[in-house]
């Protein structure tokens, strides 16, 4: 399984966790990771040569990663540093990006976004700020 290399020559390729599906590491060798590693996302263990080529997954795998997710950001905690307006307001700009209405993004696709961009509250400022995603879609939707 892997990341296939091409028949001539061996081309760097995206990771994508076998299990959450997002975005590990970019530009890979094929067959990567050489070692086992957790994936910085849901932290599940992906296996020697089992990250994959495309973000694409079976019918509910993004939900069980937005469990997984849900569950570390409620027990990491957060200081309350971040106001809810903050919190909105990412929620529409990624809501934005993504082509998607704020009630209606994904919690693995703001995940994507907030792992790559430190200027995006962490999931558990979202949660320690509204207890739930729902919620905080709704809010950011202004239909709470």
């Amino acid at each position: 399984m892997g990341i296939p290399a091409t028949p001539s020559t061996t081309q760097a390729q995206d990771a994508y966790c076998p299990h959450c599906h997002l975005l590990i590491e970019r530009r890979v060798e094929e067959n990567w990771p050489h070692e086992p590693l957790r994936c910085p996302h849901c932290r599940l263990l992906v296996g020697q040569g089992r990250a994959r080529p495309t973000p694409a997954a079976e019918p509910g795998a993004r939900g069980s990663a937005a469990g997984v997710f849900a569950h570390e950001a409620k027990r990491s905690g957060d200081d309350g540093s971040t106001t809810a307006k903050e919190i909105r307001e990412a929620i529409r700009s990624v809501a934005e990006e993504t082509g998607a209405r704020p009630e209606r993004l994904l919690m693995v696709d703001y995940q994507q976004r907030a792992s790559d961009d430190e200027e995006l509250p962490a999931l558990s400022q979202v949660f320690a700020a509204y207890g739930s995603w729902k919620r905080a879609r709704r809010a950011a939707a202004g239909t709470a």
